[in-house]
C-alpha cells in the first residue's frame, strides 16, 4: 500500500509538470560551410594579391598534403586548401589534423580557424529485382553498385600549430626543416617541369578537332570548330603564365558536346557563363597544381564578383562546379 500511494504521488506530480522539449539546431552541411567559407575568401580578397599569383614553391612544396603523413589532397580539396591559404597569407601548403598535431604534442594557435575539406565515403548499393530478390550475375554473385558520399573533415595550416613547450616545438622546426630540405634536395628545374607541362597539354590538343592555333593578342577557346587560340609564347610574362593560360582555354573544351557535354558559348555577364569561368578556372588551378608549375590568371580575377552571384548561394552549384572542374582536370591531364 506504502508503494502503491508512493507511485501515485510520483504520477500526480509528473503530470503537474509543463512537458519541455529541447530543439536542436539543424545540422549544418559540410558543403554550405565550404560555400560559405570560399565566398569569404573569396570578397575578403585584396586588389594586390590573387591566389593564383604567388611564388611557387619547388616541386613538391607545392603539393597540397598532410604535413605528417605525406598524403596528397585530391578532388577539389587542392582548390579549397588553396583559397584557404591564400586568404590567411600563408606560404607552405601543409595541413594537420587537430587530433594528430595533439599527438605530437603540438596545439592551434589561439584564433585560428580550421579549413574544411571533403572527404569520400564510397558504398555499396546491392541491386535487386523487381521482387525484391537478389539480382545475381551469370557466375551467381550479387549484382551492386558502388556510389560516393562526401564527409567533412577539418585540418589546420602548419603555420597555425605550435609546440605546447620548448621541446615539442624544437620537435616541429625539426620536422618543418626536414621537408624543406627534402624539398630543395629533389626540386627538378623550372624549365624542365614547364617542358613537361606543356608535353602534356600538347597531347591533349591532339584530340581538339580544329586543334591548336596561335595568332591575335586573344586567348578563347570556340566551340563551334572545337578549337583553342592562343596569343604568341612571346606576349606573355614567362612560361608559366603562357601554361596556365592555356590550360584555362583547354579546361573550357572540356565542356565539348564530345566530352563532358556541359552548356557553353553563353552570353558575357550571364549566370551561365560566369559559372563556366569559373568552373574553368578552377581546374585551370588543379592543373597547374599537378603539373607543378605557378598559375597566373589574374585577368579573370576581375570577374569573381560575378562568379559569386552565379553560386545563388547554393551549395549543391559550388560542389557541381568543383566535380566538373575535377573531371576537366582528369580529361586534360589524366586521373589522380
Amino acid at each position: 500500500k506504502q508503494l502503491v500511494n508512493q507511485l501515485t504521488n510520483q504520477y500526480k506530480t509528473i503530470n503537474q509538470k509543463p512537458m519541455t522539449f529541447t530543439s536542436k539546431k539543424p545540422r549544418v552541411k559540410v558543403e554550405e560551410e565550404i560555400l560559405k567559407d570560399v565566398i569569404n575568401a573569396l570578397e575578403n580578397r585584396t586588389s594586390d594579391i590573387s591566389p593564383w599569383r604567388k611564388p611557387w614553391k619547388p616541386d613538391n612544396q607545392g603539393i597540397h598534403q598532410n604535413f605528417l603523413t605525406g598524403h596528397h589532397y585530391t578532388g577539389s580539396n587542392p582548390i579549397i586548401l588553396e583559397l584557404y591559404m591564400w586568404s590567411k597569407g600563408q606560404d607552405l601548403p601543409l595541413w594537420i589534423g587537430y587530433g594528430q598535431a595533439k599527438e605530437q604534442g603540438w596545439t592551434v594557435k589561439k584564433g585560428s580557424k580550421a579549413a574544411r575539406i571533403l572527404r569520400p565515403n564510397p558504398f555499396k548499393i546491392d541491386l535487386t529485382n523487381e521482387d525484391g530478390s537478389p539480382k545475381l550475375d551469370k557466375e551467381g554473385n550479387q549484382e551492386f553498385i558502388m556510389k560516393v558520399s562526401f564527409k567533412g573533415a577539418t585540418v589546420f595550416n602548419v603555420s597555425d600549430i605550435e609546440g605546447k613547450d620548448q621541446k615539442s616545438q624544437k620537435k616541429l622546426d625539426a620536422k618543418l626543416a626536414e621537408f624543406k630540405n627534402q624539398s630543395i634536395k629533389s626540386a627538378r628545374p623550372l624549365a624542365l617541369r614547364c617542358k613537361e607541362a606543356l608535353d602534356r597539354l600538347m597531347t591533349y590538343s591532339e584530340g581538339l578537332e580544329g586543334g591548336l592555333h596561335h595568332a591575335g593578342d586573344r586567348a578563347f577557346y570556340r566551340s563551334s570548330q572545337d578549337l583553342v587560340n592562343m596569343p604568341r609564347r612571346e606576349s606573355f610574362e614567362n612560361d608559366e603564365a603562357y601554361l596556365a593560360t592555356l590550360a584555362h582555354e583547354f579546361s573550357h573544351s572540356t565542356a565539348h558536346k564530345t566530352r563532358l557535354n556541359l552548356p557553353i558559348g553563353n552570353s558575357f555577364g550571364s549566370k551561365p557563363y560566369a559559372l563556366e569561368e569559373l568552373r574553368a578556372e578552377f581546374a585551370s588551378m588543379l592543373i597547374t597544381n599537378r603539373l607543378q608549375i605557378s598559375c597566373d590568371t589574374q585577368n579573370h580575377v576581375a570577374y569573381f564578383d560575378s562568379w559569386i552571384k552565379a553560386l545563388d548561394g547554393k551549395a549543391s552549384n559550388l560542389m557541381k562546379v568543383f566535380s566538373n572542374a575535377v573531371k576537366a582536370a582528369d580529361l586534360i591531364v589524366g586521373e589522380q
